[in-house]
């Protein structure tokens, strides 16, 4: 009696195929940059997209004065980082960079906090919130123009940041705290 094997079917997973590469070669291509850009855009096109971004910026303006509005304190910062991510969301996607949420919400947090700090009428605004009975009138009344004047800035030294070519990863919140005060004090003076 002969005893007969039957073959072995292929398993529905299928294999991986095996790369020759070393761990040197895998480190080299990854160190490499990337292909430059075959040309810069022309001047024209950078001033419409900085003009689309400004006008982007001011579209989350009244968003952000809203958010700013709710007597609930936490609440309303929460809903105004909020509407700032989603601001610098949609300029990444118009300067074509990658959005990191994470670091945005980090950057945003450094930010406004260093605003709220910083500033006698954002510290005033959001202390107002925590009062009993007048004060969270008296918040409503200042944070708004705040939480305005706030996004505007930040709309502003990010658009200034990802014309130069950055990223979110490259953006140093530190460096440009003074640029960002300067940016919140003309949008608030109306400039």
């Amino acid at each position: 009696m002969t005893i007969t094997r039957s073959r072995k079917t292929p398993a529905t997973t299928p294999r991986a195929k095996k790369v020759d590469t070393t761990p040197e070669q895998f480190i080299a291509a990854a160190e490499t940059p990337p292909p430059a850009s075959p040309e810069p855009l022309p001047r024209t096109a950078v001033a419409s997209r900085e003009a689309e971004a400004l006008a982007l910026v001011d579209s989350f303006l009244p968003w952000s004065a809203g958010a700013g509005i709710l007597p609930l304190p936490g609440v309303d910062m929460a809903l105004i980082i909020g509407v700032q991510l989603r601001m610098l969301a949609k300029l990444a996607e118009l300067y074509g960079v990658p959005f990191k949420e994470q670091a945005a919400k980090s950057l945003v947090a450094t930010l406004m906090a260093s605003l709220v700090q910083n500033t006698v009428l954002g510290s005033l605004a959001y202390a107002f919130k925590f009062t009993p009975v007048l004060g969270p009138l008296l918040g409503i009344a200042g944070l708004p123009a705040v939480a305005a004047a706030g996004t505007f800035a930040l709309g502003k030294v990010f658009i200034t940041h990802l014309e130069a070519g950055g990223t979110f990863l490259e953006f140093d919140p530190q460096k440009v705290q003074a640029h960002f005060r300067a940016e919140f004090e003309k949008s608030r003076s109306g400039a």
